[in-house]
C-alpha cells in the first residue's frame, strides 16, 4: 500500500507539493510512509506498515479520515510527558487506537540533567546520548513494532527529526536498509522544517523567544549528522542488531521485525 499524495496542506490553508511518501495532512507535516526502501539482501520495507510523524495533536477532522483509510492502529509518542501535558493528543484521543506514550527522554535539550558535554554541542552525539538515556523506551518501541497486531503503526516526536529519526534510523538499520538510504530519509525532514519551526512560534506566548534561543544546528535536518550518528552506532555498538541485542531486545522480535516489515522487491518502482 502506497501512502501517496501530490501535495500536502500545510498551516491549514496553504498547498505545498510534496514527494509520494507524505501523507496530505493539515495538522501534521511530515508525517509519511517508510515502505519501499532497500534492503543490502535486495529486499524492500513495507508500504503502509510502519509510518514516521511529527506531533499530532493538530489534526483535523479530515486528517482523521485520511488515518482511519490507511488502517492506522498504534500511535508510539516519544514526547516528554510535559509536552504530552502542554499540547494534548488532539482529536486522536477519542480515536479508538492504541496509544502508546514511551518518552525517550524525560527533559528536553538543555533541561536534561544527564545530558553529556558532547550531547551539547554536537546533534550526532545528542543522538548517540539518546541510545543510553532512551534504551528502555527503544526497546519497548521495537517490540511493538514487531508485533503484527500494532500496525499499521505510527510512531512520532513534536518535529519529527530527532527522538523519531534516532528511532527511525534505528530500525531501518536493523533491517538492513543501506546507510545512504537511512541518510535520505532523515534529510527529507528538512524540507518540513519551516512549517515546523513555524508552528512552534505560533503555538505558545514564548514560542517566537524559543525558536531565537534554539541553537541553530538543533533546527537542521542535514545528512551529516545522521552520517555522524550511524558511523558512531557501528564504532561503539557494532550497528543497530547489536545494539539492540546488547540493549535486551530478544532475538524473536529481531527476526519478527524483518518477517513483518519486509519482503521481496517484487520490482516496486516506488523502492529506492
Amino acid at each position: 500500500m502506497k501512502s501517496a499524495s501530490s501535495s500536502d496542506r500545510t498551516g491549514h490553508d496553504e498547498l505545498m507539493q510534496t514527494g509520494p511518501r507524505l501523507l496530505a495532512l493539515a495538522g501534521a507535516y511530515n508525517f509519511r510512509d517508510l515502505g519501499g526502501y532497500r534492503t543490502v539482501d535486495g529486499r524492500v520495507t513495507r508500504w503502509g506498515r510502519m509510518f514516521r510523524s511529527d506531533t499530532l495533536h493538530e489534526l483535523s477532522g479530515a486528517d482523521l479520515q485520511v488515518l482511519r483509510e490507511i488502517g492506522l492502529v498504534t500511535v508510539i509518542d516519544l514526547r516528554t510527558t510535559a509536552e504530552v501535558e502542554r499540547s494534548g493528543r488532539g482529536l486522536l484521543l477519542a480515536e479508538p487506537v492504541r496509544y502508546l506514550h514511551l518518552p525517550l527522554i524525560q527533559e528536553l535539550g538543555e533541561e536534561s540533567p544527564d545530558l553529556t558535554v558532547e550531547a551539547r554541542e554536537d546533534l550526532a552525539q545528542r543522538y548517540l546520548w539518546y541510545l543510553d538515556a532512551g534504551r528502555s523506551a527503544l526497546v519497548e518501541a521495537l517490540g511493538a513494532l514487531a508485533d503484527p497486531t500494532s500496525h499499521p503503526c505510527v510512531f512520532h516526536c513534536a518535529a519529527g527529526k530527532d527522538r523519531t529519526g534516532v528511532l527511525a534510523a534505528l530500525l531501518l538499520d536493523i533491517l538492513g536498509v543501506e546507510q545512504e538510504i537511512i541518510v535520505g530519509d532523515y534529510v527529507l525532514t528538512a524540507t518540513r522544517m519551516d512549517l515546523i519551526i513555524a508552528r512552534v512560534r505560533r503555538e505558545s506566548p514564548d514560542g517566537v523567544d524559543v525558536i531565537a534561543e534554539t541553537p541553530q544546528f538543533l533546527l537542521r535536518a542535514e545528512a551529516a549528522t545522521i552520517e555522524q550518528f550511524l558511523a558512531l552506532l557501528y564504532r561503539q555498538h557494532g550497528g543497530g542488531q547489536e545494539w539492540a541485542r546488547s540493549a535486551g531486545v530478544p532475538a524473536k522480535v529481531l527476526d519478527d521485525l524483518s518477517a513483518l516489515l519486509l519482503e521481496a522487491d517484487g520490482h516496486d518502482p516506488m523502492a529506492i
